[in-house]
């Protein structure tokens, strides 16, 4: 079909119905053919529209284009947000890469809750995106390309002109007489997908005319065959998870590939990248041939993979730093910990701690020594804080996070865990420390969830 307002309508109704439609708008053919088309059908579209601007400062010509972007946008009567960045391109970053994460980050921080963002990609760049990720040796989820739709921060992420050819939105724009400005380092095959644009594409398309097309079918044809791996892949996940971890036993009984399927699907459901194919053969090595007792571990960005007790879990790599403790806990329900180590809230519980010990005491939070132990309410002697852990389930390298509240420098509780014996807790209600924000580093049922195990002092 060829591009006009009536296609663009169509595709738009296709789509989840947002509270707004955000344009990003450079100014260029594309993102002008979309605005403009946009622009004309306001009144029966019954959606509002913006437009934001992402002006990077990289170029002397950028301010230039702002100002182009505010007139047009004042002449359709569309309201513009200018976000102004200050790139410095770190030494050894692909500008490329780097110029386009920071537009993203700018337009993510202008999306409200339940707004959709309309971006102006066409045919051929879907086309240059599938050549470019098979040059890189991409797997199924870069070769099926950009997706027309997806859901995004609070709202929604489209696509709407991936079926027209830039050739057409070309002569839609200049048969409207719509002016746009043309950033002369789109031109620069200095850079990869330029380089596509300018010299290889026209070679393919001289020998198979409907190339650009065809590629872009091919990334359809993947897309879809992706949306069927991954609703699989959910399922294999719903197998294996044990909370936030994963149970080592079920992964292993899935074929390398399911397996390989489960760990991407995992790493998304806790916002980390997965890991790439050199990592996931290694993780699938060492699961594999390393002893029950071993403690592997595989690191990978800002993530680690490690194994305590047949199950797996994510961890951000580094671990926080240690708390150098005592912190003061004032008069308050709730005690925000440093960074990455979670928040500390009173619950109500019985047994529990009377609320006069946390009215009246001088409550302070400190972190495990080494070779401390510990007295249980109602029991006998005492028990090393190591010996607790292990009985809990809880990984080596939480352990030294484990808060412990004090009244009056007399050790009350292991937040989330345990009531202590050096301050006798009441029969009736009472108030517990628990411990919330560590939860994925934990075994179900320990700290961070409603029910911590041992708050009553059973092991």
């Amino acid at each position: 079909m060829g591009f006009d307002e009536a296609a663009l309508r169509r595709i738009l109704a296709s789509l989840p119905r947002p509270s707004a439609w955000v344009i990003a708008f450079s100014g260029g053919l594309d993102s002008s053919v979309l605005l403009h088309s946009l622009a004309r059908q306001q009144a029966t579209l019954h959606v509002s529209l913006r437009a934001v601007h992402v002006h990077h400062g990289l170029l002397p010509a950028a301010e230039q284009w702002s100002q182009h972007c505010e007139t047009v946008c004042r002449e359709l009567q569309v309201p513009l947000e200018v976000a102004r960045l200050n790139l410095q391109v770190p030494p050894g970053e692909s500008l490329e890469a780097f110029a386009r994460d920071a537009r993203y980050a700018a337009l993510a921080e202008s999306l409200q809750p339940g707004e959709m963002l309309l971006t102006a990609q066409h045919q051929d760049d879907q086309a240059e995106t599938l050549l470019l990720q098979l040059l890189r040796g991409s797997g199924i989820e870069g070769l099926a390309g950009m997706p027309r739709c997806r859901t995004w921060q609070a709202g929604w992420h489209a696509r709407p002109l991936l079926d027209f050819p830039r050739a057409q939105l070309r002569d839609w724009a200049q048969a409207e007489r719509i002016a746009w400005v043309e950033d002369a380092s789109n031109r620069d095959t200095r850079f990869d997908r330029n380089f596509l644009r300018h010299e290889l594409m026209p070679v393919l398309c001289r020998r198979w005319p409907a190339a650009a097309r065809t590629i872009a079918r091919s990334a359809d044809h993947l897309a879809a065959s992706l949306g069927v791996l991954q609703e699989e892949a959910q399922q294999d996940l719903q197998g294996c998870r044990d909370g936030d971890v994963l149970r080592q036993d079920r992964l292993l009984a899935l074929s390398p590939a399911r397996s390989a399927m489960v760990l991407r699907a995992w790493c998304a459901a806790l916002g980390y990248p997965p890991p790439d194919q050199r990592r996931m053969r290694s993780i699938e090595s060492q699961l594999a041939s390393s002893s029950a007792d071993a403690s592997p571990r595989i690191d990978w960005g800002p993530v680690s993979l490690r194994r305590y007790r047949d199950r797996l879990y994510l961890t951000p790599n580094p671990l926080p730093l240690i708390p150098q403790g005592p912190f003061a806990w004032p008069e308050a329900a709730s005690l925000a910990l440093p960074e990455g180590c979670g928040e500390l809230r009173l619950d109500a519980c019985s047994p529990g701690l009377p609320e006069r010990l946390w009215r009246e005491g001088r409550v302070s939070v400190r972190w495990p020594v080494e070779g401390m132990r510990l007295h249980l309410p109602g029991r006998a002697g005492s028990r090393s804080f190591k010996k607790l852990c292990q009985a809990w389930g809880v990984p080596p390298w939480v352990r030294p996070y484990l808060p412990l509240v004090f009244v009056d420098d007399r050790l009350a509780a292991i937040a989330g865990f345990t009531l202590c014996g050096d301050i006798p807790s009441g029969e009736g209600p009472g108030l517990c420390p628990d411990w919330r924000g560590f939860a994925s580093f934990l075994p179900v049922g320990a700290g961070g969830s409603d029910s911590p195990p041992d708050r009553a002092g059973g092991s």
